[in-house]
């Protein structure tokens, strides 16, 4: 009786240890929706939009750009260094597309395309 007591309380803890385990929290949270659109005085849109999510370690981003008017979202992989809070993802067009590297911040996401820089607010919605 005693040995199914004892061999109880070491699966029980078992368990707990395995739960307690898989309830932390990853240091780095890149999911969310960063955004600098805007809407000028005429009622022309301007800006990018990013929504980053994670899938079993992939990174994906769901890009909408803003010329005038909202343009359709386009998907892409994100290439990311969790450790540096690094992204990189490409944008399909011609002569291949255009190549955006970051730095996912808890306040924002700073995008660099070539020589220009792009500041997104973090958004968060209720």
């Amino acid at each position: 009786m005693i040995s199914r007591i004892v061999l109880c309380l070491m699966c029980c803890l078992m368990a707990f240890s395995i739960a307690a385990g898989q309830g932390k929290s990853k240091a780095f949270h890149t999911e969310g929706t960063f955004s600098n659109i805007t809407a000028g005085p005429g009622g022309d849109y301007g800006g990018m939009q990013v929504y980053l999510s994670d899938s079993d370690g992939q990174f994906y981003a769901t890009v909408t750009l803003a010329e005038g008017v909202l343009l359709a979202p386009v998907l892409v992989k994100v290439e990311a260094d969790v450790e540096k809070r690094k992204i990189e993802f490409r944008l399909p067009g011609e002569n291949g597309g255009r190549k955006f590297t970051g730095t996912v911040s808890a306040n924002g996401l700073t995008l660099v395309e070539g020589q220009s820089k792009i500041v997104l607010k973090r958004k968060c919605y209720n």
